[in-house]
């Protein structure tokens, strides 16, 4: 029932005897492992290391010539080598902030630089109504709204589509 069974690790070459609940500790760590290091870069390589490292100890153990690993001798190598976890936190953007609303001119669909289609875009208002306040408020206020409509389209970045906006809107944060 406890039959031995071959359990390779890397940087290895001859398997090791282990029982299988030696061999389900071993690969519910490796497997911990490698979720807590899924941000890491390096992540490959750490569980090679691991891997290595358990190697090391359970070499020194067959050399000594014991029978298979057993799950209670599995998990004390283990715990020897203690939880896995990242060596740095993860970035924000992993963490799911986004960039945010932002104020922009789009280019598909303007009428006049875009800059309603972007008020409207940044508000989620209908763009309609965004463009009958404008010119209510250009006339209004004696073209003084025009002015800095003017200005505007000097100074906000340009986006292609309101697709675009949105695909940037909810893209994440870099620090």
């Amino acid at each position: 029932m406890n039959e031995p069974v071959s359990t390779r690790l890397t940087g290895y070459v001859a398997a090791f005897p282990a029982t299988p609940g030696a061999r389900d500790a071993l690969r519910q760590y490796l497997d911990d492992a490698r979720r807590a290091l899924r941000t890491d870069p390096d992540a490959d390589e750490i569980v090679r290391d691991l891997e290595s490292a358990i190697g090391d100890r359970l070499s020194a153990r067959t050399a000594s010539g014991d029978d298979a690993v057993t799950g209670a001798r599995m998990t004390a190598i283990l715990a020897e080598l203690g939880p896995v976890s990242p060596a740095r936190p993860a970035p924000p953007s992993v963490q799911g902030r986004s960039r945010g609303r932002f104020w922009c001119r789009i280019n598909e669909g303007k009428w006049f630089g875009g800059i309603c289609l972007g008020v409207a875009a940044y508000g989620e208002f209908r763009v309609d109504w965004v463009r009958t306040v404008v010119l209510l408020l250009t006339l209004v206020t004696g073209g003084l709204l025009g002015v800095a409509y003017l200005v505007l389209l000097l100074v906000l970045p340009v986006v292609p589509t309101v697709t675009d906006y949105e695909r940037q809107r909810d893209a994440p944060r870099y620090p």
